[in-house]
C-alpha cells in the first residue's frame, strides 16, 4: 500500500509553518532555556531533597522531574502551534512547583517546630498525597499556605507576588476551561498577523515568570539548595573547604537568576543577598 500521497495532518501543517518562521523559533528556543535549567536544578539538588512527613520518607525529585517533562510537553505544544493545549499545561507545571514549595514550607515550619493547626493541615494533605489520595486542595490555599510561612512573607507581600499569580491564574484558567472562542486550539492561518508571535510570547514570559518565582522563594525557604558543589566536593577529596565555600552558588542558579529575576522585581536581588548567606 502506497502512503506517500496521504494528506499530512493539521498538526504537522502547523508544526512546517513554525518551524519555518525564525522569530517564532526564536522564542521557543528561550524556552528551553528554563527547561534546562530545570535539568541542571534537579541534578544539583539530588540527595538534598529528602522530605520526612509521618511515617512517608521521600524525595522531591520526582516532582521536579515531572516539572522538568511538563516544560518539555509545553515547548512540544508550542512547536505544532496548539496554543490552548499550552496553556494548559503551563498551569499544571504552576501547580506542581508550587506544590514542591508547599512540601518545603511543611518541612521548615516541622524543623521550626512550629506545629500551628495550619502545620497540622499540611501534614495530612501531604500524606494522603503519598498514598494517592489528595483532593479537593486549590492552588490559593497552597499560596495562602507558602505565602503565610515566616520565611517568604515579607517577601511575598513587599513584591505583589500574590496579585501577579492571581493573574496569571486567571489567564491560565481561561484556557483550561475554555472560557471563550478564543481559547481554544486552531489552524496557524485562523490567527492574525503577528498575532501567534504575541501569544507565545507571553507563554514564553509566563513560563519564566513561574520560574524565577520558585527559584527566589526556594532560596529563601532553604539557601543552601542552591550551594554550589564545590564545598561536599572538597570534602569527598579529603580535602579542607575553602573558607565560606558552602555559601557559594551554582553557577546555572546565578545565571538565571539576575536573567529574570526583575520579571519580578529588579530589587529582590538585594533582597536575597540581605536575607540568606549565600554569595548571589
Amino acid at each position: 500500500m502506497n502512503f506517500e500521497n496521504k494528506e499530512i495532518s493539521l498538526r504537522e501543517r502547523n508544526k512546517n509553518y513554525m518551524a519555518k518562521n525564525d522569530l517564532l523559533q526564536s522564542v521557543i528556543t528561550k524556552m528551553c532555556e528554563t527547561e534546562n535549567f530545570l535539568n541542571e536544578f534537579g541534578f544539583l539538588s539530588f540527595g538534598r531533597d529528602y522530605i520526612l512527613c509521618g511515617e512517608y520518607v521521600f524525595s522531591l525529585q520526582q516532582v521536579i522531574t515531572s516539572a522538568e517533562l511538563t516544560v518539555g510537553s509545553i515547548i512540544s505544544c508550542c512547536q505544532s502551534g496548539c496554543i490552548a493545549d499550552a496553556n494548559s499545561l503551563l498551569r499544571k507545571y504552576r501547580d506542581d512547583l508550587f506544590f514542591y514549595l508547599y512540601i518545603v514550607a511543611f518541612d521548615v515550619n516541622t524543623k521550626q517546630e512550629n506545629n500551628t493547626e495550619e502545620t497540622k493541615k499540611m501534614k495530612k494533605r501531604i500524606e494522603n498525597w503519598c498514598e494517592n489520595k489528595l483532593c479537593n486542595l486549590s492552588i490559593s490555599e497552597v499560596m495562602r499556605s507558602i505565602g503565610s510561612s515566616y520565611c517568604v512573607k515579607e517577601a511575598v507581600q513587599n513584591y505583589k507576588l500574590q496579585s501577579f499569580f492571581d493573574d496569571l491564574g486567571n489567564r491560565l484558567n481561561n484556557y483550561v476551561h475554555s472560557n471563550g472562542i478564543s481559547y481554544y486550539n486552531k489552524n496557524i492561518m485562523a490567527y492574525s498577523h503577528d498575532e501567534l508571535l504575541s501569544i507565545l510570547k507571553t507563554i514564553e514570559k509566563d513560563l519564566r515568570f513561574i520560574t524565577i518565582s520558585f527559584l527566589f522563594l526556594i532560596i529563601l525557604f532553604s539557601p543552601l539548595s542552591i550551594m554550589s558543589t564545590d564545598y561536599i566536593d572538597s570534602l569527598d577529596l579529603g580535602l579542607t573547604p575553602e573558607e565560606n565555600s558552602q555559601y557559594w552558588v551554582a553557577p546555572f542558579v546565578e545565571i538565571y537568576l539576575k536573567d529574570n529575576i526583575s520579571l519580578i522585581d529588579p530589587e529582590c536581588l538585594k533582597y536575597l543577598r540581605d536575607n540568606t548567606p549565600m554569595m548571589l
